[in-house]
This record gives C-alpha cells, sequence and structure tokens, in this order.
C-alpha cells in the first residue's frame, strides 16, 4: 500500500530553501512533486517521493546539522489540524498524547510510542523500514517535536533526554546548542522524553473546546486517508452513516459493491467482524463526544446511531464498564 504524508508537511522544507536563498521549484518538480500541493490542506503526496526530495537537498545544502535550522520556520499549519490542538492542548502530555494518536495524519511512514519513564514522558518516533531517511530528518524530527513543546511551555524548558537515530556529525555544537543538554547520537529510535512534572504541568495556551473540536476533524481525517484498507473502508462508511440510524453489514456490503457474505470473508481475513467495528467505531465516536461537556447524552445516543438513550447507556457501560455520565466525570 502507498504511504503518504500531508502535503503542507513538505513547505517547512520549501521554506529553509528560500531562506537559504534556492529556488525550490525546480528541485520538487525534479521529484515528482507539484509545487501547488505543498501549501494544500487537502493534498497528500506519496512518501517515497519525499525521500528523494531530500536527497536531493542534502546533495545541495553541504551541512549534517541543517534540520535543526528549520525548525524556526515551522507553523503549526504544516501539520494541519493536529498542529492547532496541539497548540490548545491543556498539557504536554495531552499533546504529545495527540501526537501519538494521529501520527498517520502527518505521514503513514510514522508510528510512535508514548510511554512513561524513570527519565520523563517519552515520544519515541518509528519510522518504516521502507523509507530511506537522512540524518538530518532525524535531527528534524525531533528539534520540532522540542520547539513545539517550547512554543507552548515556554523557551526555558529542557528535555530530560534526547536521542537521535543518527551518527553524530564531526561538528555537533549547532544540534546540542538546540537542544541545551546532551543528545545521544546513534540510538535505536528517535525520541524526546520531558520530565513529568513539566508534561503535567497546565499551560496558559489551553483551549478544551478548541481541541476538542480539531481531535474530531483528526478522527474523520484519519479514518479517510485509511479508505484502501478493507477494515479502515468498512471504519469509514460507518463513521459516515452513523447519524442515519441503523448501520448495518448489508448497507456496508451495498456501499463497497459486495454481498454481505464477501464482506464477511473478507473482513475475517482480518481477523474481525462487522458487529466488532460497529462497536468500536461506536465507542471511540461516543468518548470523542462525551469529552465535550456542551454535548448532551440525548444528543450524543442519536450521533452514533441510537434512538434511545437508555439503549446507548447500556452500550456503553458494556464497552467501557461505566456508565456516559460516569466516564464523562471521570475525566475531570
Amino acid at each position: 500500500m502507498k504511504l503518504t504524508s500531508f502535503a503542507p508537511v513538505t513547505s517547512l522544507l520549501w521554506k529553509y530553501l528560500e531562506h537559504c536563498e534556492i529556488d525550490p521549484e525546480p528541485i520538487y518538480l525534479k521529484v515528482g512533486i507539484d509545487p501547488e500541493l505543498v501549501s494544500n490542506p487537502n493534498a497528500r503526496i506519496d512518501v517515497h517521493h519525499i525521500d528523494q526530495l531530500w536527497a536531493e537537498v542534502v546533495t545541495i545544502i553541504d551541512d549534517p546539522t541543517f534540520g535543526v535550522k528549520m525548525v524556526e520556520h515551522w507553523h503549526p499549519s504544516m501539520m494541519g489540524a493536529l498542529g492547532y490542538a496541539w497548540l490548545v492542548s491543556s498539557t504536554l502530555r495531552r499533546a504529545m498524547h495527540r501526537i501519538d494518536r494521529y501520527a498517520h495524519v502527518i505521514s503513514e511512514s510514522l508510528d510512535t510510542k508514548l510511554e512513561d519513564t524513570p527519565a520523563g514522558l517519552k515520544l519515541s518516533i518509528y519510522i518504516d523500514d521502507s523509507v530511506t531517511v537522512q540524518p538530518q530528518q532525524h535531527t528534524l524530527i525531533v528539534a520540532v517535536l522540542m520547539h513545539m513543546c517550547r512554543f507552548n511551555f515556554g523557551d526555558e524548558l529542557i528535555a530530560s533526554k534526547v536521542c537521535l537515530a543518527r551518527p553524530e556529525p564531526e561538528d555537533a555544537k549547532d544540534i546540542t546548542d538546540y537542544f541545551q543538554t546532551e543528545v545521544h547520537f546513534d540510538a535505536e529510535v528517535d525520541s524526546l522524553t520531558i520530565a513529568r512534572a513539566d508534561a503535567d504541568s497546565e499551560l496558559s495556551s489551553a483551549n478544551k473546546q478548541i481541541a476538542l473540536m480539531h481531535d474530531e476533524m483528526l478522527m474523520k481525517y484519519l479514518v479517510d486517508i485509511k479508505k484502501g484498507d478493507i477494515v479502515q473502508q468498512v471504519q469509514s462508511i460507518i463513521l459516515d452513516n452513523l447519524p442515519d440510524g441503523h448501520v448495518t453489514d448489508r448497507l456496508v456490503a451495498s456501499k463497497l459493491n459486495l454481498s454481505e457474505r464477501s464482506l464477511q470473508r473478507r473482513l475475517k481475513e482480518h481477523k474481525t467482524t462487522f458487529r466488532f467495528l460497529l462497536d468500536g467505531m461506536r465507542e471511540m465516536v461516543a468518548k470523542q463526544y462525551i469529552k465535550n461537556p456542551v454535548n448532551r447524552m440525548s444528543d450524543i445516543a442519536f450521533l452514533i446511531g441510537f434512538s434511545e438513550q437508555s439503549a446507548f447507556s447500556r452500550a456503553f457501560k458494556k464497552w467501557t464498564g461505566k456508565s456516559p455520565v460516569e466516564y464523562r466525570n471521570s475525566l475531570n
């Protein structure tokens, strides 16, 4: 399956090339990237074209540390709704959780792992084996993450641990100066660790309502970009049709031009069932809506396809062990 990245992410490299007085357009065209896509929030680019783009750039810019110098040109819009959701997160922990959950919105070549460690909250970034990654990209990924943390927390923030999955350059001063701490090169995986006290500190820029609005956008967008997978296709159709009431396997099969039996067989090949996917999508969407105190339980029940609030409450308790009200109260 072709892996793609959110097109505006590449605008960071475009801006840095312009900063270096290098015309980016012929470079992008050479590797098959339409320059008009760079600022298009509805576009995605094959990650292998981005591989080629970076390969071209590192031959032009003879600086093994330029990845860390790019961060001053970063803007939240380069990550779309995820960038804006990050900015209004109430804590860095919740911001990192959003990265962990929605990493594929940025690039399907990225996977993440968020965990508490003795050194603090650690976010690790794993890059798909099919992708050729330049050393400067490893630096950029962690530097942008650090930049985003400081954007919310303040410039005084210093990570408790920084790991880069790249060799140490002969002169690493620009990199260590940026992070203001020891950098562990030749690491198995790129990662950034923030002290727990800093990760859980309430941020003045927090706006829960705006964050939740962007979460809903990201959830739908993430399902949409996965439509090539039969499971993701089914989830996308379920999501689109939940408010209409009865979402059935017959409805989904017809929209996929399959018989019900063929749909069941293909889902079985992926070790799942229609009922499992339907309940999973209902639970996911319900939890998202419940987080917003403006949403009434009766409205949430309707939005996920229940005609009665009591039926929704019973189902939700079966999924989570808590009633919808208990779940909402547990979030406070």
